[in-house]
This record gives structure tokens, sequence and C-alpha cells, in this order.
């Protein structure tokens, strides 16, 4: 009997430690946020505050809400809200129910709605048009954000959509002596010190500190450039943050497909290229891809048979995938290569002026007459005996050559 007591005993303590690094990794998860807050004031027609009132913002997309209650002051606060588009309504017994217009809520920001109501029924709705306040007055960090607009509407060489930081004030691009990782410096920061988030969860390589998932433009809803000033979630790096938050599904199915094309065909030569004689350079891009998102539809199987599940409200998805194809050939400029005699170990008319031994290759071949036991041919600059790897090399036309010694070379 002791023994299992000790045993059941021993299965309780790994529940409970199972729950306690669960809820720790939770609170760590949610340390730094990628949300915002919706905050405000509820008064009369007075001016008095109103306690008490009931305070409810709803995603215009999702339809999912979230409820307060004003307190003794008549402030109420909703933290940690996912960024989207809000609709705040109030409501108090004694008062008509009061409605604001759907606003957006970006990372980081705080939403602030300051209501007066009515007297009447609350079975009356009055639609309130006063915006929120435009000037940040609740949160002291300085940043901008980048929204969905620019991030889908802006031309994106590559479609890097962190290149859109360099529109921002304070955001310069790295010095090209620089060595540590990163593209672009934040607020004079190094550019190794800058911290990525991707939906609230770091980002960063943990060796070279640069960033380690880079999603495609089409997946971004919107990301956030915070220089200084952080609040108290934010602090790992010293040399900005950049918090980018993944799109969400809604009520309503929706979805994309494209195809971003770069072709030589629809360029011109350059003018370098056009004076050396050299053809344009052959640079053939594809990425293309798809979104789609909306509710989450299944088969549910209980008493009553076989039903479907509407996740409308209450279940979402979202999925994106991106590919590329891409050939490229880039010309160097002119260098020197081997004539094809030269190849086979004819130096004889490899000087300057190409009228005689290059007098180089003569005097190796003296001083090492295992490539060349025959002095007449070795004062012709003729080599007998090439290495069997260099004759790889030159089976398997790697070693470039020209007849005219020099040449533009083309790279895939």
């Amino acid at each position: 009997m002791n023994e299992i007591n000790r045993r059941g005993r021993s299965h309780w303590q790994y529940i409970i430690l199972i729950l306690v690094m669960f809820f720790t990794l939770t609170s760590v998860s949610k340390a730094q946020e990628s949300s915002g807050k919706v905050v405000g004031t509820i008064v009369d027609q007075s001016g008095a505050v109103v306690p008490g009132a009931k305070v409810t913002v709803v995603n215009a997309g999702t339809k999912i809400s979230r409820d307060t209650v004003t307190d003794e002051e008549g402030n109420f606060q909703v933290l940690s809200v996912p960024v989207g588009t809000y609709q705040v309504s109030v409501e108090r017994t004694g008062f008509k129910k009061a409605l604001t217009e759907p606003q957006k809520l970006n990372i980081n920001q705080t939403l602030k709605f300051d209501i007066g109501l009515e007297v009447g029924s609350q079975a009356e709705v009055v639609e309130v048009s006063s915006a929120p306040s435009l000037v940040e007055t609740a949160n002291p960090t300085l940043g901008q954000t980048v929204s969905e607009r620019s991030v889908v509407s802006l031309p994106l060489n590559g479609r890097n959509v962190l290149s859109l930081a360099l529109l921002q004030p304070g955001v310069t691009e790295t010095n090209p002596s620089n060595g540590g990782a990163g593209g672009f410096n934040i607020a004079g920061g190094r550019s190794d010190s800058v911290e990525y988030l991707l939906d609230g969860g770091l980002n960063n390589n943990l060796l070279s500190n640069g960033v380690v998932f880079n999603p495609n433009p089409d997946a971004v809803a919107e990301f956030r450039i915070l220089e200084n000033n952080y609040t108290a979630e934010y602090g790992r790096n010293g040399g900005g943050i950049i918090s980018v938050v993944t799109k969400s599904g809604t009520n309503q199915f929706h979805g994309s497909a494209y195809d971003f094309v770069r072709n030589n065909a629809f360029n011109a030569n350059s003018f370098f290229n056009n004076k050396n004689g050299t053809p344009k350079e052959i640079l053939k891009r594809n990425q293309y891809g798809f979104t789609v998102g909306g509710p989450v539809y299944f088969l549910r199987f209980g008493e009553g048979g076989k039903s479907i599940y509407n996740g409308k409200d209450k279940l979402f998805f979202f999925v994106s995938y991106q590919g590329q194809r891409q050939v490229q050939t880039q010309t160097t400029s002119q260098v020197t290569t081997f004539t094809p005699a030269e190849l086979g170990g004819n130096f004889s008319l490899s000087n300057v002026s190409r009228t005689g031994p290059d007098p180089n290759v003569v005097a190796f071949l003296r001083a090492n007459p295992i490539y060349q036991p025959n002095a007449g041919l070795a004062a012709q600059g003729i080599i007998a005996r090439i290495d069997p790897v260099a004759q790889r090399y030159i089976s398997n036309n790697l070693i470039p050559t020209s007849p005219n010694v020099t040449v533009n070379l083309s790279f895939e």
C-alpha cells in the first residue's frame, strides 16, 4: 500500500511540474507583445464619468469580442488585443447604446476612445463618429508602422518585406564595410543588435543575431519598427526592434495568386556592356505563390451522427506559399585568359607583343627541367609535362580560354 501511495504522489508531482512548466512557457511567450490595447473614458452628457458601463471591443473581421467594465473613474482598458480593425460598443442602464466606427489597431499602438453616452433606452443605438486620438499619449515608444497597404503596393526587389524599413525615419542602410549581420541600422544602433519579432516570438539567429524567417509580403499584415523608449515587455537588444505580424483568417474566405516576373527580355543593355560590346546579362526570375484564409469547417462525429463544425466567429486559418525559379548570369570586366595553344603548353608566342616566347615561362622551364628536358623547346616556352589535375580541368572546359587573350566572363 505504501508503494502504491508513493507512486501516486510521484505521478501527481510530475503532473504539477508539467503544469508549472506550461504556464511558465506561456508567460514567457507573451513577454514581448505583437499586439496593442484599447483604452478610453466613458462620460455622460454633462461630462460626468460613468462607472460600471459594459464596454465590448469587437474585431470587425472575425467578430471575436472582448468585454470589460469601466472603473469608478469611468476608465476602461483591454490589453493584448491582436492587430486588426475594431469597433467599441458601450452599454449602461439608463443610457442609449453607443457604437463607434471601425478603427485600425496597429502593433504596439494604444487606441484611446473617449465616448459620451446619451440618456435613453438601451434599445436605441447611437453611432459615435469621433475618431480616436491621432496623437499617441498612452505609449512612450518611438516608432513607425508599415501597413499592409504599403507592404502590398510598394515595389520590392526580391520581395524582401524588411527592405521597407529603409523608408522609415531613423533607419539607414548598413555601411558596406560592416561585417555584422543585418542590412540596416536603426537610430544609430548596430545592425547586428536589431531584435526581430515574428507574431511576438523571438526571430533572431542565436549565432549571428540576424533574422531567421522572413515571411513573403502577401503573408504579412504589417510590421512596426520601434526605435527608442521601449515599454517593459521589450528590451533584449538595444539596436531597435522590428515586430512583424502575419495575416489571419476572417469570417470571409479570401485569397490571392500571383507570379512576379523579371526577365532580361524586358530590359535594355547597360551603358558599359554596350561600350565593351558585351551582350546584356541574363536574368529570368519568377516568384509565384498563393494565399488563402477563412473560417474552419470540418466534419464532426457525435451522438447525433455526422455534422459540420462551423468555425465562424471562433476558429480561422490562413495559408501562404511562395516559390522562386531564377536563372541569372553576371558579366565581369575584361580578364586575361589562356589561348588554346597555351592551354596545350605552347607559350612560344606569349610575350607582350605576341611575337615570341613568354620570358617567365622560359625562365621557369630552365630552372625546372623536369617539365621540359629539351633545352631547345624550353627556350621556346613549350611545356612537355602538365599536371594531371590541371589536364582534367582543361579537358572539362573549367579554365576559360579565348584566342583574343582578353574576354568578358559570364557566370551563372
